[in-house]
Order: structure tokens, then sequence, then C-alpha cells
């Protein structure tokens, strides 16, 4: 079987691209507790917590349907630890990074860095205009601090030429600004500190030979471009009044202290309200004492004051809940100016559906015109986590039809030329986890192109599956009928599904999805002649390993899917996109294959002005 040191570039990235689901920044408490199956080996939960005879309580938000259910979990200690049933069932942690997730993103990096330094710029660079932040960051993160920063080569004091100075890429990922979103936000950048302050990514630099101290992290280059990030806005007034107008203004304050910035003038201070006092050395000039204006209020305005101030002034839904006066509320009347001032983004409006069939605001032509074309823009499945908290069913059937078409969507141009052969475990050994796993089909499964999707099931005997229509609805009715039973041979599922060929010019993908609790199936795959380039799996339920060792024999990758995928709607079209892009490209001329795309990719340019 392959190991971790023998994997080229393509097959880390596809473990970071694929295998990850977990995000690298949670904003409310959780628990995280072991995971053996899991990539990161640990699992994070939502928690609240409350006092009950003076001890601090835990309980789990498990959603079941479109509802927060509270599972108690146990007592918290004074050191973190959950204590259910004379055991430790977990660790409380607060909002903030996820350092299980950090650190294991950056030894992705760092397994790719060890081959190939370029490799990793050019990672960098295609990722950059790209939905994926958490890689992002954690890629402009790894540039800002690696060693290649340009340095002079010599040779008998002579200079004979200059490394490349990669450390550029990373600068370039935080000063570009892209039009449709996709660039680094303040809030990006600021979290990119916050990650190499991180102690176990900090440990993890030393170890690699990027920190010079022993006590302080590694900051690299990043102090230096975020005072180039804040002099640019400075002397663009525009910008820096646009980002306070977005919301960003204590997050700009906090990236200043951060670096120690020192502003060219008290404008800087005045446009984002930060009043100054004088420091204990006595160094600071500017604005010392000065009266800074007071935030902008709504308060004092009735409803009707409101929505003409939302119209007149069109601002994004974020500051309108920040401005709206509490005894107004979000009434009817309130969301509808919102809706006309274009206050509420397609995401926004997604989001909103609930409340907005609960205002009935839904029956409004208009209204509902304008929020059915949002829900189709959507490029994620938030839409059909959504349709699990409407109530009416025309409303709840354009959301799952979005979704639907969110996620053939996602795939469609990277499934040319690629025929996939999707296999279901439905062995006794599954009878705890053959509810999940038939979730999770309806989830994904209907993504593939009709025509090029192969579906069996198997225990002892396998059986083909015809699924009669690309959506979770068709893949549903076509898995209903089967239940948990009987032993578990993988070889049958591939013998039901053999008589379909690839066509000349396509490659073949097995995915399947189940425990591994079986004997390998290495003659079998080789006897159906369908020669797969790759095997993704799906693990649900117990310990095994026999899909993972018929791949090494095969000598083909191993492609992982994780269950947290699935539960995640920004993520799972994202993952899926990237682990068909991410197959190996052997007959199929129409596909090219990832590495090939990275490695043509330019690397990213600082902006002019930088």
């Amino acid at each position: 079987m392959a190991t971790a040191e023998s994997l080229g570039p393509a097959e880390h990235i596809v473990a970071a691209l694929t295998a990850h689901a977990d995000h690298l920044v949670h904003n409310r408490p959780g628990v995280v507790s072991p995971a053996p199956t899991t990539p990161l080996g640990v699992r994070w939960v939502p928690v609240t917590h409350v006092e009950e005879g003076g001890q601090v309580v835990v309980y789990e938000l498990r959603k079941v349907g479109g509802r927060s259910t509270k599972v108690r979990l146990g007592v918290r200690r004074a050191d973190g630890a959950v204590i259910g049933g004379n055991r430790v069932v977990g660790h409380y942690r607060a909002p903030g990074l996820f350092p299980e997730v950090a650190l294991w993103m950056w030894n992705q990096v760092a397994a790719v860095w060890q081959l190939d330094h370029e490799f990793v710029a050019r990672w960098a660079s295609w990722s950059f205009p790209r939905e994926h932040r958490d890689l992002k960051v954690v890629l402009a993160a790894w540039l800002l601090v690696q060693p290649r920063w340009g340095q002079s080569v010599r040779e008998g004091g002579e200079v004979l030429f200059h490394d490349d100075d990669l450390r550029d890429v990373g600068g370039a990922m935080c000063l570009l600004r892209r039009k449709d979103g996709k660039d680094l936000s303040p809030k990006l950048l600021l979290r990119i500190g916050d990650l190499l302050r991180l102690p176990a990514v900090a440990a993890r630099n030393r170890q690699l030979g990027f920190a010079g101290s022993a006590r302080n992290p590694a900051l690299g280059r990043w102090p230096r471009v975020v005072d180039k990030w804040l002099r640019h806005r400075e002397v663009n007034r525009p910008s820096l009044e646009g980002l306070v107008k977005a919301g960003y203004r204590t997050t700009v304050m906090r990236l200043a202290q951060r670096v120690g910035y020192k502003p060219e003038s008290a404008t800087f201070f005045e446009l984002l309200r930060w009043k100054q006092k004088q420091s204990a050395d006595g160094r600071r000039t500017l604005a010392i004492g000065v009266q800074v204006a007071a935030a902008e209020s709504w308060a004092g305005l009735d409803e009707a004051a409101v929505c003409e101030a939302i119209v007149a002034t069109r601002p994004a839904w974020k500051r309108v809940v920040g401005l709206l006066p509490k005894d107004v509320g979000l009434t009817r009347a309130v969301v509808a100016a919102a809706i006309q001032a274009g206050s509420l983004s397609d995401t926004d409006l997604v989001l909103f559906g609930p409340t907005l069939e609960d205002l009935g605001l839904l029956d409004v032509p208009e209204v509902k015109e304008r929020w059915a074309r949002a829900a189709a823009s959507v490029e994620d499945q938030r839409a059909a986590h959504i349709a699990e908290r409407m109530k009416r069913k025309e409303n709840v059937a354009v959301l799952v039809e979005a979704a639907d078409k969110a996620i053939q969507k996602a795939v469609a141009e990277d499934t040319r030329g690629l025929r996939v052969y999707a296999m279901v475990d439905i062995s006794g050994s599954m009878e705890a986890s053959i509810a999940a796993a038939k979730t999770y089909l309806a989830k994904f499964l209907h993504a593939f192109p009709l025509d090029r999707l192969h579906v069996s099931v198997f225990s002892t005997v396998g059986r083909e599956v015809v699924v009669k229509h690309a959506s979770a609805a068709g893949i549903q009715h076509a898995f209903a009928p089967y239940s948990a039973g009987g032993g578990t041979d993988y070889g049958a599922g591939v013998r039901a599904v053999r008589h379909h060929r690839p066509a000349p010019g396509e490659d073949a993908l097995f995915v399947f999805i189940g425990d591994q609790q079986a004997i390998r199936f290495t003659q079998a795959v080789r006897d159906s002649g369908l020669e797969p380039v790759a095997f993704a799996m799906l693990h649900v339920g117990g310990p095994g390993n026999a899909v993972e060792i018929t791949a090494a024999e095969l000598g083909i990758p191993f492609l992982k899917l994780d269950e947290a995928t699935f539960a995640d709607p920004y993520a799972l079209p994202r993952v899926l996109r990237n682990l068909i892009a991410a197959t190996p490209v052997v007959k199929a001329a129409v596909r090219t294959p990832l590495v090939e795309t990275i490695l043509a990719t330019e690397l990213l340019q600082k902006p002019v002005w930088a």
C-alpha cells in the first residue's frame, strides 16, 4: 500500500481537496471527540451549555430534519474535558480556529512542498479564483512564511542571480481584488495572521526551519503585506469607506493593531471612528483626544422611516440588521423594503426563505420570482438544507430543484469523458449504516449524467440498480427497495455492472459506498475488463480496508470522501468537483489531469501599486 511519503503532489492535493470537510474556523462553541475513521482523527460538533446544580452541562446541537435537538453530552470540567458516563467524551472548544484542521491542512501543504516548491505556488495561484476559502488562507499563509524570498545566490562574493520570490505569490493573494468576491476579505487576511500564530502551526514551522525564534511565531511577510494593504485603503478613501460600510470597520482596526500600522493622517482614524489615546511612552502623534463622529443609528425611527432609509441608502443586509431598532424588528415591510433596495444578495434570499414564507412575502409574485432566481443561481447545496425548513410544497420544490441543478452544474465539465460505476454495500454489516448511506447517495449520485452512470448494490450477490431520473428524488426511489442483509462481496457489485463498457476515449471511475469489511476483490476488477483509473470511497459504518487494499494492488489512486462533507452545504459541490477533476486521465482526451491544469496556471502577480 502506498504510504504518505511515497505519494506525489497530485495525491496530496487530492487528499487536501476531497478528504477535508471540516472548517478551519468554527464561529460557535463545539466539542471535539475522537473519530478514527475521519481524515483528522477527531470530529467537531456544535454545542451549547447551561448551568445545572452548580455544574456546566454541555448539550450537542444535533440537527434532525430542519430543527436542532439538544442531546446531553456531559459535564464540562475546568480543563475543558466533557465527562459523560464516567468517561471523557470530548473536549470543549470556544469559537475560533480549529487547531486539528489547521495542522492537518498545513501538513498536506508541507508534503507537497517537500516534493516541489513551485508546485505549491502554482497550486495557490490555481486556488485563488475558487471557492475554498480555508485552502486559500492556508496556502497564502504558507507562501508568506516559507524561505524562498528572492535571496541572492553568490559565488566567491559575486551575485550570480536571485532566487525566485515565492512570498510574492502569497502577497498577491492578499492584495489582489476580484469583482466576483473570491478574493481574500479583511477577515481572511486577519485569519492568515491568526493561523501563523496558532501554537501547533508555529511549532511545525520551527520543525520545518521557517522560524528563526524559539519563542515567537514566524510571520514571514504577512506584517509587510498587511501594512501595504492598509496604506492602499488609506490613500484611496472610497475604498476604506466601502469597507466600513460593508461592516469591516473593527476588522480593519484589528489588522492595524496587529502590525503596528502608522497612518499618514488622522483621517484614517476619523473614517474608522477610532478614538485615540496617548501611549505610555508618548510616541503617538495623530488624532490624540480628537472626538470621532458617532456611528450611524436608526434609533428612534418608526417602521415607515426605517423603510424609507433602506430604500434611500440601499445598505447591505448585514448593515440593515445592525441598524434596525429593536422596537421595530424584522417586519414584513422592512424585509420587503430591503428586497426592493437590493440589500439582500442571492445567498441572503435563499437563507431567508423560511422567513419570507412566514411573512407571506413569497405570495407576492415579484418577490417569489426574485427568490426563485436567487435559488437557481446558488452554486452549493444550501438550498436543499433550507428546503427542510420550508412549509409549502411548491416552495420546497423550488429549492430541491435548485439544489439538484447546482450539484449537476458543479461537475458537468469535469465529468466529460468519464464513466462512473457506483457500487453500494447492502450486506448485513451495513444494517446500522444503510439509512445513512441512502441519504448520502441522494445528495450526490444524481450529479453524474445518467447515460454514463451505472449503479449496483451487493451483498454476496450483486444487482444492477436503474436510476430513472437525475434528481435526489430519483435516487431515493431507486434505492428504496433495498435493506441490509447477507455477506459481503465487493466483486459481486463489480460483476453486476461489468456489461456496461466504457466507450472509446472514456475513463472509468469506481465509486464505493460501504464499510470495507470484506476481502480484497482485485481479480474481479481485472476480470471485468472495465480498467478503472481510480477508486473513490465513501466509508460508512465500521472498520475495514478491502477497497483500499484492492486499489493498492491494482496500482490506482484511492480517493476518500468524508461523511462530514454531506452535512456541509458549502463543501459538497466543491469536494465532488475536485474529486472528479483529480481522477487520473488515461483515455479521455477531453479531460485534463488536475496536476497538468495546476502546472499550466500562471503565478499570481502583485498589483502594480504594491
